[in-house]
């Protein structure tokens, strides 16, 4: 009988920031397929965008797989971001750094991701490596987060995205860690 944990993860962010890419390189296991053709002005940025969710398992060891749900970045399906973080124990937040326009989109997808639960937010800052990519302090100002939350990632760098998952279980059980020492506190 297998008795492993599973700790279900979200990876989030407004569209292009590079979701599908980190879980389909990060997981051992994947079963993702629902992208559509980008049929409106989004076309001129990439050919396929997801709809649905992008899931992808993450063995970490005998003890314990990661389930990866990644939300569709475009707001018309924003039905689908409340759905797939149900359960999720944190969110990996994607931000595509070298566009204004998808920095503007990631305030109010995360604001509305930072309302929806207390759950731990990773920020992985993406295309740092673009000559006209904001830098760290610029998207932390506009998210009106701590620049310690971002990250620096690459999702086509499979060590990158790793790191930003190992970021957020870290947060989780430091999370997790200090609502136990307050229960038992009281």
């Amino acid at each position: 009988m297998n008795n492993k944990e599973i700790a279900k993860i979200l990876i989030t962010g407004p569209f292009n920031s590079g979701k599908t890419t980190l879980i389909k390189l990060v997981s051992d296991e994947q079963l993702t397929g629902n992208d559509v053709e980008a049929t409106d002005e989004l076309a001129q940025y990439k050919a396929m965008t997801t709809v649905g969710l992008d899931f992808g398992v993450l063995h970490i060891d005998d003890d314990l797989d990661v389930h990866l749900f990644g939300t569709p970045g475009q707001a018309r399906f924003n039905f689908m971001w409340k759905t797939l973080s149900k359960g999720a124990l944190g969110t990996v937040f994607l931000v595509d750094s070298s566009s204004q326009n998808a920095i503007d989109e990631a305030k109010q997808m995360y604001q509305f991701y930072s309302e929806l639960s207390d759950m731990p937010i990773i920020i992985g800052a993406t295309k740092q490596d673009l000559p006209q990519a904001k830098s760290i302090q610029h998207i932390a100002t506009e998210l009106g987060i701590d620049d310690t939350r971002i990250i620096p990632s690459n999702p086509c760098i499979k060590e990158d995205s790793k790191n930003l998952i190992i970021a957020l279980l870290e947060e989780i059980i430091e999370k997790e860690s200090q609502t136990q020492d307050a229960a038992f506190s009281v």
